[in-house]
């Protein structure tokens, strides 16, 4: 499998689940999780009491508390109105499969300008373009980055993707409700 095999499974209207596999222990793709410097390098600009209830603040206005954290296992970052995102580390043969859990809230609508990256087929509450592209291309980063390998930039062509992959899932949500 390589780094970039990444699955994505919708759990509910709100909550997307993302796996996928690094060639690297457990132990290595944590600390790229969770020192501030390394997230800088492949995320974003962190700042956080790393601990159970410490605040974190992300660049770009993301803030909340640490729900839950236990070393080389799981870290799960909180916000208000039920939001939070869940990174869970399973060592598998050869390297560790990373699982994401992002969930928003139920009323949330992506930003309303006029661009691919914030088309919301689903509607309020469900993941839009630019937000699950983002996901995908921070773990792509990550990857690169615990790897020390070069990346091109997804980000567009991600976009695409995703555009294709909602359009397609709430043409069939809407084809299924009509039909009961």
């Amino acid at each position: 499998m390589e780094i970039n095999t990444i699955h994505l499974e919708f759990l509910e209207s709100n909550k997307v689940l993302f796996k996928c596999w690094y060639p690297i222990s457990k132990e290595r793709l944590w600390q790229a999780l969770s020192d501030t410097e390394e997230l800088e390098q492949w995320f974003m600009k962190t700042e956080w009491d790393f601990q159970v209830g410490g605040k974190f603040k992300f660049e770009g206005g993301w803030d909340g508390w640490i729900e839950a954290l236990r070393e080389f296992e799981y870290l799960q970052c909180n916000s208000s109105n039920n939001a939070f995102t869940r990174f869970d580390l399973k060592p598998v043969e050869n390297g560790t499969e990373l699982h994401l859990t992002d969930q928003i809230p139920k009323d949330l609508a992506s930003p309303q300008e006029d661009t691919i990256y914030n088309l919301q087929p689903g509607g309020k509450g469900t993941h839009w373009v630019g937000l699950l592209a983002g996901w995908e291309d921070f773990l792509l980063a990550l990857g690169a980055h615990t790897t020390n390998t070069e990346i091109e930039d997804h980000f567009d062509r991600l976009c695409t993707k995703y555009k294709e992959l909602l359009k397609a899932k709430y043409a069939a949500t809407a084809k299924d409700t009509n039909k009961q």
